[in-house]
């Protein structure tokens, strides 16, 4: 008998003699393909994936509340290196907010500045429209850097791996999601393998934000927006810092031309120097809330914390008729504008933008 002979088509030919006759016979060989199915990342593993994702964002859309009491309510968005902007509504005012290099700015119009400064020295640089003013980084309580950027966002999921808790199945905003949650914080992600950050919530800092990681297009353009904000700071005004009057020089103003008026200014302790100031003086008659006989302003730089001289000249109608005419006594004042940002903070503020 001969051997057997593989077939062309994968099966094998196998020839016998039975009962006197040649009987052929062919197997046809079957392949079987098994897949198994995967079954799926463990939540575990899907929270690592999505603490992966966006750990490699360069900006993050953070929507809701920041702070203490919720008083901040809004979208910031918080690049990598920890700068944050965005419109949102702050204490009942709709503002713009900029956080950036542990310095907070805030761009709101003249009936909101009237009500956050509370010097009761005369704001005589706010005008009509929106303007820039400088704020304490505390005013938020929230520190973008450490608590609210991408890489900061995703080692917080990766601590939650280790909660007791387990994780519960539910929905966000119409997508499964999962829920994982710990005594300081919890966190929502997409209940799905390639998962992402929907939601984080926390006791430290006080948030409650839906999360959406950006684009690298996005972020481009929020960075050269925060760029263009920056710029306009060199205009801006520290609302919190006050220099007084150490001392006032007599003399200067016997005639009835104009008055010289001249004062030792002190500047804010809280500022650091070198620090900027516009000095308004003011002069009224017989009483502090006497008749306005004129005004001049002045700029100064203090670079230390020893009191400089300021001065400028009073020349007005109002002050020639008052001084030929009743003359008396009069009363010296001065309010102030302590320049936000020198140029020098406005540039490094842009320079570290470049990291971003």
């Amino acid at each position: 008998m001969p051997p057997p002979r593989r077939s062309g088509g994968g099966g094998v030919l196998i020839a016998a003699l039975l009962g006197g006759g040649l009987v052929v016979l062919v197997l046809i060989g079957v392949v079987v393909f098994v897949i198994a199915a995967s079954g799926g990342k463990t939540p575990e593993e899907k929270l690592a994936t999505a603490a992966t994702n966006m750990s490699t964002a360069r900006a993050v859309g953070l929507k809701g509340t920041f702070g203490s009491g919720g008083s901040l309510n809004g979208e910031l968005n918080v690049t990598k290196g920890g700068r944050a902007s965005g419109d949102v509504t702050w204490n009942g005012s709709r503002v713009t907010v900029l956080s950036a290099d542990g310095k907070l700015f805030v761009k709101a119009d003249q009936s909101y500045w009237k009500r956050e400064i509370s010097s009761s020295d005369e704001a005589f640089y706010l005008t009509s429209g929106e303007q820039w003013g400088r704020m304490d980084p505390d005013e938020i309580n929230v520190d973008f850097k450490q608590h609210l950027t991408p890489e900061a966002l995703a080692s917080k999921m990766r601590s939650a791996k280790s909660t007791t808790i387990k994780p519960l199945e539910t929905t966000w905003m119409g997508q499964k999601a999962l829920k994982f949650s710990s005594f300081s914080s919890t966190v929502y992600i997409t209940d799905e393998d390639d998962s992402e950050l929907l939601r984080f919530e926390s006791t430290v800092p006080r948030v409650r934000v839906d999360v959406t990681p950006k684009s690298a297009g996005d972020a481009s353009s929020i960075i050269s927006t925060m760029r263009t904000n920056i710029g306009e700071l060199k205009d801006s005004f520290n609302s919190s810092a006050q220099p007084r009057v150490a001392e006032w020089k007599r003399g200067g103003c016997n005639g009835d031309s104009g008055c010289t008026v001249q004062a030792k200014i002190r500047p804010p302790y809280d500022v650091e120097t070198p620090v900027t100031i516009d000095v308004r003086f003011r002069i009224t008659a017989g009483t502090l809330t006497g008749r306005d006989l004129g005004d001049c302003t002045t700029r100064i730089t203090i670079t230390s914390s020893i009191p400089q001289w300021a001065s400028c000249r009073v020349s007005s109608a109002a002050w020639t008729s008052w001084a030929k005419g009743s003359g008396g006594t009069f009363y010296k004042h001065a309010s102030y504008k302590v320049i936000g940002a020198t140029t020098e903070e406005v540039q490094s503020m842009q320079s570290g933008l470049d990291s971003e």
